[in-house]
């Protein structure tokens, strides 16, 4: 993400549930102009969803604790947009869930997390492979106009191909809020029309009401969703004091991954399932997240609730069905019955933004320990989708400067192993003074690295 500011001045946050100060030179700052991704140019394919036309809601759809004013978000003006289909906002269906212990009729896998790559190498820029080290190489230079991003995460669609997902990336030099990529074999096309944000772009106010993609996947109905979530600005400048507010499914053409809908989920207070997800060939599992991180108790502190990761399930690539919630001894139809799956007992961590995946034997789990102001990346596996969870490894964060001056933060996986059956893993990285970000592109850019999980009670780096 893009910090338009340097506020690190006597900080206090939260590591491993308790809480440090930090002490840093003000640095003066002149923010880098900015394009408006609402007023750039939409196209039919890139951005269908610029024709869905709603009043932004003035109530977030979850609530957080905070002791901050409240700022209500006014409704964007109106801005004109292609002259094609509208995909109607649409709400889930209220199927009634079995009991509890119930089990779905047995379905295939829709897609193996972890197989080899093997759709054609079609694309605008190849890699010269998809080991770590030449992932690293090709993410290292601009992709096309794409110039840098955070919050990468991939994942394997059923034809193949892999879709990738982007937060707050510089397109030609415009800053967008989210970006589409496709992978066919070692080759890649970027998704956005231009400056644009790829999805919801008619429903973003540039630093003010915005989407941040979280994790999707394939469905039973032969689509492709992705949750995304709507993010308002509510303090004086971007990410001062930022709310999480609606979350949505967006439902796209598994071939051509233009918008066919958008779903507006029911709400279940702070936890917003879908910021992993996975699935063991019976069911789908949404994994939740508060991403409550700037304007909690100061302006870079987290929500209490980031600490905690529940955990839902609905039968396998079925997100319109009737969820159930782990409630610590079986499955509830009851979203309040939830309890945490990850807490701050795993790596005493303060905030637990994970990333799980089912690599056909055990789930695996990968973090950037506290968010950015940790300094190491924890590794942990489970028998089962709701743990417990095994630590395993902890790695220093791979800092491309020094760590007075470069952070890391959002480790992700990517849905392949490397030649030596070894897991591929993937951090983002950013410089302290976001206001550097935009003249620094070269570290705006996610590195990848490997790391032996297999059938061992504690991973080896390779």
């Amino acid at each position: 993400m893009f910090f338009a500011r340097s506020t690190f001045l006597g900080r206090g946050f939260r590591v491993g549930g308790g809480s440090m100060v930090v002490g840093l030179a003000v640095i003066a700052l002149v923010v880098h102009p900015i394009v408006d991704d609402r007023f750039a140019p939409a196209g039919p394919v890139a951005d269908a969803a610029a024709s869905v036309r709603r009043t932004p809601a003035t109530t977030p759809a979850t609530s957080p604790t905070t002791t901050s004013p409240t700022t209500t978000i006014q409704a964007l003006p109106s801005i004109a947009t292609p002259s094609i289909a509208t995909p109607a906002i649409t709400t889930p269906g209220t199927t009634t869930p079995g009991t509890t212990e119930s089990e779905p009729a047995a379905v295939a896998t829709l897609v193996d997390p972890f197989a080899p790559v093997t759709s054609p190498g079609v694309g605008d820029y190849c890699a010269a492979g998809l080991s770590a080290d030449e992932l690293s190489e090709f993410f290292a230079r601009p992709i096309g106009g794409f110039q840098g991003a955070d919050y990468q995460r991939a994942f394997k669609l059923e034809d193949g191909r892999v879709l990738w997902t982007f937060q707050d990336a510089f397109i030609q030099g415009t800053l967008v809020h989210n970006v589409g990529m496709v992978q066919s074999g070692r080759c890649f096309t970027v998704l956005n029309d231009g400056g644009r944000s790829w999805l919801l772009g008619d429903l973003t106010s540039h630093m003010r009401q915005w989407h941040w993609i979280l994790d999707g996947g394939p469905a039973a109905d032969g689509t492709v969703q992705l949750f995304v979530v709507q993010m308002n600005e509510t303090g004086g400048s971007y990410l001062t004091r930022t709310r999480p507010s609606t979350l949505r499914r967006v439902v796209l053409d598994s071939a051509t991954l233009e918008v066919l809908d958008v779903i507006d989920e029911p709400p279940t207070g702070e936890d917003l399932y879908g910021w992993a997800v996975t699935g063991d060939g019976t069911y789908t599992y949404l994994y939740s997240h508060c991403y409550q991180q700037f304007g909690f108790d100061t302006d870079f502190g987290f929500g209490d609730c980031v600490v905690d990761v529940k955990l839902a399930r609905v039968p396998v690539g079925s997100f319109d069905a009737a969820r159930e919630y782990w409630d610590g001894s079986g499955w509830s139809p009851d979203h309040s019955a939830a309890v945490p799956v990850v807490d701050g007992t795993f790596v005493f961590s303060g905030n637990n933004p994970v990333q799980v995946r089912f690599d056909g034997e055990q789930f695996v789990l990968v973090e950037k320990r506290d968010d950015w102001w940790g300094s190491t990346i924890e590794f942990g596996v489970a028998d089962q989708p709701q743990g417990p969870f095994v630590h395993v490894r902890s790695v220093d964060e791979p800092v491309k400067c020094d760590r007075s001056v470069c952070n890391t933060y959002f480790a992700s996986w990517l849905p392949w192993l490397d030649e030596t059956g070894a897991h591929i893993w993937s951090i983002g990285h950013n410089r302290w003074n976001g206001a550097e970000t935009s003249t620094h592109l070269d570290v705006y850019r996610p590195t990848f690295h490997r790391i032996d999980l297999r059938s061992s009670s504690s991973g080896s780096v390779v």
